[in-house]
């Protein structure tokens, strides 16, 4: 049994060359939930669906977000309206968000809504949010005002210069994991914390408390997004300098070493050395390459 540490784009990649080697029961993923929203009466969680859509057999490999062949008839509908959601959510992919938002508003935590839909997918791996507590991914821009991520990368494409990285919590309640995320982290064989945008992916939910103690004991191998100092995907420079970090495979290191027993760099990270560091070839352009760092990680954990 593992757990992965999962956001944005980078990581599920990786999840799907882990399921080439491992059953899907054999796999939990914990999921960033500090870019959720809600969005026309909806509770979008984008790396939530990611997940539960590679893993359903549903996801769009293309952009690695949605729902493969969805339609976009209600979106379209509403900008005729007047009215623009800052996510393009498409109509199957918009049932998700509307149930999930239903089951909210009856009660339920986020991680009960999120097992109850993926039970309904069929999915045999456990998805759970870092937290059920609402937190926001915020960046501050130069004239001082706060951006929602959301609006920062997909409504203004990054094209916004940045100065800092703001979370906010309901109520400014301490951030805290869920008692699932923390038994799944201490009932695995072993942790990875894929290679997705350290500020936005991975970094919030290292954030909540005690998941960090949790990690220390066991076996956790971290695989950066940097080759040099450009990500493989995304804004992940801009944010890393916006938080205080080199945007380098270094800086990813200096962020998770007190957490990580292993680091994988990229073997084209020419530029950029990182104390102890492995070499694997990361750039998973396609499915057989995914399947093949996945071996190369699993390789490394130890042995029963």
């Amino acid at each position: 049994m593992i757990t992965v540490l999962s956001g944005g784009t980078g990581t599920p990649k990786l999840i799907r060359g882990l399921r080439q080697i491992l059953r899907d029961n054999e796999i939990t993923v914990v999921v960033n939930t500090a870019e959720d929203m809600w969005m026309s009466g909806l509770y979008v969680s984008p790396d939530i669906d990611t997940v539960q859509y590679l893993f359903s057999g549903l996801l769009n490999t293309d952009s690695w977000w949605g729902i493969r062949g969805d339609s976009f008839e209600t979106f379209h509908a509403m900008e005729k309206l007047g009215y623009t959601e800052p996510l393009p959510l498409g109509d199957k992919d918009r049932a998700t968000n509307v149930c999930r938002a239903e089951f909210l508003r009856q009660g339920m935590t986020l991680t009960e809504a999120t097992e109850k839909i993926a039970r309904g997918y069929g999915v045999q791996a456990a998805i759970l949010p870092m937290s059920d507590q609402e937190v926001t991914t915020y960046v501050r821009t130069e004239d001082g005002s706060l951006m929602h991520y959301q609006e920062y990368w997909v409504g203004r494409r990054g094209n916004v210069p940045i100065t800092e990285i703001v979370r906010k919590t309901a109520g400014n309640a301490p951030l805290t994991a869920t008692p699932e995320v923390i038994a799944a982290i201490e009932n695995s064989d072993g942790v990875i914390i894929g290679p997705s945008n350290p500020v936005t992916s991975i970094g919030p939910i290292l954030e909540c408390a005690g998941v960090r103690e949790a990690l220390a004991p066991k076996f956790t191998i971290a695989v950066s997004p940097f080759i040099g100092n450009r990500p493989f995907s995304g804004p992940a420079a801009a944010l890393m300098r916006a938080w205080g970090h080199e945007p380098t495979s270094y800086g990813t290191w200096q962020v998770y070493k007190d957490c990580v027993s292993m680091f994988i760099q990229d073997t084209r990270d020419t530029d950029i050395e990182v104390p102890g560091a492995h070499r694997l070839d990361t750039m998973m352009t396609n499915e057989k390459k995914a399947e093949s760092l996945a071996w190369d990680l699993l390789s490394y954990f130890p042995r029963k």
